[in-house]
């Protein structure tokens, strides 16, 4: 999805659950302190909430999630459909694949700006998808021959998607040929390996992440703490590891023929871990 091209994306199978109810609102509660707290989701329940025809004064959102902030997994985005296809239950009403997609992307940017709606996808579409960014997206469905058996495991420092993006698109401004060419070279790595997915060979798939792991560090939106991830995750014994989200700290995402395994090993190392499973059939 970088500048026009494609990216692959999944959903994980990480529950996230918004219940909404009566009361003094707009209001959020969460067993997550800081998200209690943080006046965004407030905004987020009430343009929602205005979306489907409710009045947000009266509407408390209870919010209870596995998935940790900050760490490029889509966090914001599973938040913003959540809420959504809460709050449309509770107005009586069913929102079409591609109105659900629309309204994710939209009350996405109530955290990040102007992003790429490939985050929303993931969590209104929780499989495996081929993504380009535009008005609207490209998103088609991508099918592994088998499920990708993944370890997501997590450094200690949050990331800010809006400074490595910010950061990227000044480095292109300033040399857009250079930066153009490693675009090129993304895609053909995606390419390679949403083939490989496909095909269900994991040896191919665990070198396109590795290719694509050196290609965005040449970028500049890695950091020196995803790199100390994926390396203990390849000498853990990972097939291949490459940081998720927009880069710049956050999580990474390792390819493990026995995944319990590597997770395992990096625990013993002192990372945090999580073993999931996407794309099945």
């Amino acid at each position: 999805m970088v500048y026009g091209r494609p990216a692959v994306a999944a959903g994980l199978p990480i529950t996230l659950e918004v219940e909404v109810t009566e009361g003094d609102g707009p209001a959020i509660t969460s067993d997550d302190p800081d998200l209690a707290a943080d006046p965004r989701p407030r905004r987020l329940l009430a343009e929602a909430a205005a979306l489907v025809g409710l009045d947000p004064s009266r509407l408390v959102a209870s919010v209870r999630s596995e998935l940790p902030p900050g760490r490029g997994l889509g966090s914001s985005a599973a938040l913003a459909v959540a809420t959504l296809r809460a709050l449309a239950a509770a107005a009586g009403r069913r929102l079409d694949g591609a109105t659900e997609l629309d309204a994710g992307r939209r009350l996405e940017a109530v955290f990040h700006g102007t992003p790429s709606g490939i985050d929303p996808a993931a969590a209104a579409l929780g499989t495996c998808f081929r993504f380009v960014r535009g008005e609207p997206p490209a998103v088609t469905p991508l099918t592994p021959a088998a499920p990708l058996p993944l370890v997501v495991t997590f450094g200690e420092r949050p990331r800010s998607t809006g400074a490595a993006v910010g950061g990227l698109r000044a480095r292109w401004e300033a040399d857009r040929a250079r930066h153009e060419a490693l675009f090129d070279a993304v895609a053909d790595v995606v390419e390679r390996g949403a083939a490989a997915a496909e095909r269900g060979d994991l040896v191919a798939l665990g070198r396109a992440f590795d290719e694509n792991q050196a290609l965005l560090e040449t970028l500049g939106v890695s950091s020196d703490e995803i790199g100390a991830l994926v390396g203990a995750a390849r000498r853990a014994g990972a097939l291949g590891a490459k940081l998720t989200g927009g880069g710049v700290g956050g999580a990474v995402i390792a390819l493990a023929t026995e995944p319990e395994t590597l997770a395992a090993r990096l625990e013993r190392g002192g990372w945090r871990t999580m073993v999931v499973s996407i794309g099945a059939r």
